[in-house]
């Protein structure tokens, strides 16, 4: 039976149980309860998360399915900047998949897309930062410019949101709902299915 680790964000956990439901019996899927923010955060734990998720023996993980974005395009109030600036964000997320490459060697990494948000796009009010599409696009591209050398795959999940209904969201952000789950799940499925 595949391996499968989903690592990433609040979106991630929104879909992660839909998702180790769907391919019960077809794979081991597993995730990490901590939820990966921004990218440095993620690289910083990832050695943590896979040695509470695995045994040394159990390494051999054949799918890798992260995404990183939401919490680096955040701008925070007073900060006309974002919380992980572009250049670095690139840098970031290609430590990160040297790291899974090192960890897991062998396994195929999948990267999802970034969302896009109902702007302001922050679930606790614009008071405390906000998130703008038109980052969200450019953190996109500089993810699919930053990893497509790498030989990483890409969900995109930007595109599977982009012309959905307004209830898919349960916030400005994220899909807690019946249709946001089913709907990000599915496409995550989807993305995974090549490689079973």
């Amino acid at each position: 039976m595949k391996k499968i680790l989903l690592l990433g964000d609040s979106i991630r956990q929104n879909y992660e149980n839909h998702v180790k439901e769907k391919l019960q019996g077809k794979a081991d899927v597993r995730f990490h309860n901590d939820n990966g923010r921004f990218c440095l955060y993620t690289l910083r734990y990832l050695h943590q998360w896979i040695d509470e998720l695995y045994s040394p023996e159990e390494r051999n993980i054949d799918i890798i399915h992260f995404n990183n974005g939401l919490w680096d395009v955040l701008r925070l109030t007073g900060d006309n900047d974002n919380l992980t600036p572009s250049d670095i964000y690139a840098s970031f997320l290609k430590r990160i998949v040297y790291m899974l490459r090192y960890l897991c060697p062998g396994a195929v990494i999948l990267f999802a897309l970034t969302t896009p948000v109902i702007e302001p796009g922050f679930a606790p009010g614009p008071d405390y930062g906000i998130r703008i599409n038109a980052d969200i696009i450019k953190y996109n591209n500089i993810a699919k410019d930053a990893l497509s050398p790498l030989g990483v795959r890409f969900n995109d999940l930007w595109s599977v949101v982009k012309n959905a209904q307004k209830d898919i969201y349960s916030d400005d952000v994220h899909f807690k709902t019946e249709l946001g789950i089913q709907t990000l799940g599915n496409a995550v499925i989807a993305s995974i299915m090549p490689f079973l």
